[in-house]
């Protein structure tokens, strides 16, 4: 098939996404589990997490590709990873190399069209140990009120501009990034809630790591996100500090494309609980590089607008609202641009990312 003919493969809906991956995995000759979550989507269709592996069992070296960590972003990862197995990209693995798709790590959030799952907790900010006093964010208590406006209105949303626009003038744009979005462990309601226990999503990849992966003794892992920095220019996010060895073993690969959370070079804020959590954590002892691929959308004003209104709605009824259809695809177009050329960008950038990734592991 044509490299510009990415734009085939991705979807308007959840179910439609996840019938082509399956199909696309099928025809693939891949294996696949499926993980079935508890809760249904809007027309009462399964949600699950479903895994597809290409090559052996037992494969010392595992390249993941994951998607819909922040369920609608699920739209992007998901078109980006039907279209890799359709093209077979992975066909003649080298001896000893896997390749496993994990398709919606959220699908509650990718069917409902939210970032957050069914108990409005950003997954990206779970995987961290519940038992142990969770990280404050003085910032966003002081800008609750504006991050998580009352109401729609465009009095209030100004007014909520202008609590955020003096924040920042205040204590600098870092800041007020960093308040709107490394997360908050005490509004349960709120704008990045990080839950206070592991959810189903946390749990079932946990599970996915350590069954998929245990044998392994490399492993990379491109978890596909949208939503920050220009449109369609992607970034691999590392979440470790650039004097670590899986910084220096990214920008290896991957060169000026990568960049570090922590010291402020990424489109990202430097939160906790984030997924490389999870994959050192269950793969310990073991060389693992984990990181975000993150690709730009709409501005960032156009983001949070969408985060707000859909968390507006979350507390007002959610679904049952007269404004869930509009709300749910505003909050989707703010994290999937709906056009070819898009479609395009992101899914070449990220098959250049899993071939040099693939390269790494022979190395």
């Amino acid at each position: 098939m044509s490299m510009t003919n990415a734009a085939a493969h991705f979807s308007q809906s959840y179910a439609e996404a996840r019938r082509r991956f399956l199909a696309a995995a099928e025809a693939a000759g891949a294996r696949v589990n499926h993980h079935e979550h508890p809760m249904a989507g809007p027309d009462g269709e399964k949600l699950a997490t479903d895994v597809a592996r290409l090559g052996p069992d037992d494969a010392r070296f595992v390249l993941g590709i994951g998607s819909g960590t922040h369920g609608v972003e699920g739209y992007c990862g998901s078109g980006v990873q039907t279209a890799l197995l359709s093209e077979g990209f992975g066909r003649n693995l080298p001896p000893d190399t896997a390749i496993i798709f994990i398709h919606a790590i959220n699908p509650y959030g990718f069917a409902w069209n939210r970032r957050v799952n069914e108990d409005n907790v950003d997954l990206n900010r779970n995987f961290l140990d519940h038992s142990k006093p969770h990280p404050e964010n003085p910032g966003y208590e002081e800008l609750a009120s504006a991050i998580n406006p009352p109401d729609l209105s465009p009095e209030t949303m100004a007014e909520s501009r202008d609590k955020m626009k003096a924040y920042a003038e205040k204590h600098g744009h870092p800041a007020m990034q960093h308040a709107l979005s490394a997360g908050q462990y005490t509004h349960a309601d709120g704008v990045q809630f990080g839950g206070r226990e592991p959810v189903w999503s946390n749990r079932t990849l946990r599970k996915i790591i350590r069954e998929e992966m245990g044998a392994a003794e490399r492993v990379i892992f491109v978890d596909i996100h949208t939503g920050l920095g220009a449109r369609g220019a992607g970034e691999m996010i590392c979440t470790d500090p650039e004097t670590a060895d899986t910084f220096k073993r990214m920008k290896a690969w991957w060169g000026p494309i990568v960049r570090s959370t922590v010291g402020g070079g990424s489109v990202s804020s430097d939160v906790p609980g984030s997924i490389p959590v999870c994959f050192a954590e269950e793969l310990a002892g073991r060389e693992v590089t984990s990181g975000g691929l993150e690709f730009g959308t709409v501005p960032i004003r156009e983001v949070t607008v969408a985060l707000q209104s859909d968390n507006w709605l979350h507390q007002n009824g959610g679904h049952k609202n007269p404004k869930a259809a509009e709300i749910a695809k505003k909050t989707r177009d703010a994290f999937y641009v709906d056009e070819a050329d898009w479609k395009d960008m992101v899914t070449a950038q990220s098959r250049d990312v899993c071939a040099a990734a693939l390269k790494a592991l022979e190395a």
